[in-house]
């Protein structure tokens, strides 16, 4: 079952969004976008403040069909206080509410560490 364009493009604003949000150390806008956890706790606000992003990149994206679309995400990033780029690979899951056809991602918040 073939998306259509506005389906596609529904998708790709809600992963650029993200990437945007990622890559720009906007972590409480890219926690809204998780469905089961959307606010970052004041802890986890205060510690992210210390991580700046220097690359974000899809790897590979997967969308099966109309409600799923996997992505592998390569995430490079520093810690302030130790300016050593570090990097995480991501796999996410995005789904696509039945009711609003809002993307949404059903997989956790990338570690920083």
């Amino acid at each position: 079952c073939a998306m259509s364009p506005d389906e596609l493009e529904s998708l790709d604003n809600s992963t650029r969004s993200y990437e945007r949000a990622i890559r720009w150390g906007e972590f409480s806008r890219a926690k809204s976008f998780h469905k089961n956890s959307p606010s970052l706790s004041d802890l986890e606000r205060r510690r992210m403040k210390f991580y700046r992003v220097t690359n974000y990149a899809v790897l590979q994206n997967d969308t099966p069909n109309l409600h799923n679309s996997f992505l592998l995400v390569e995430i490079k990033y520093y810690k302030n206080d130790r300016p050593v780029i570090k990097l995480i690979t991501v796999k996410q899951h995005w789904k696509r509410d039945k009711d609003s056809e809002i993307w949404y991602l059903d997989s956790s918040f990338p570690k920083f560490r």
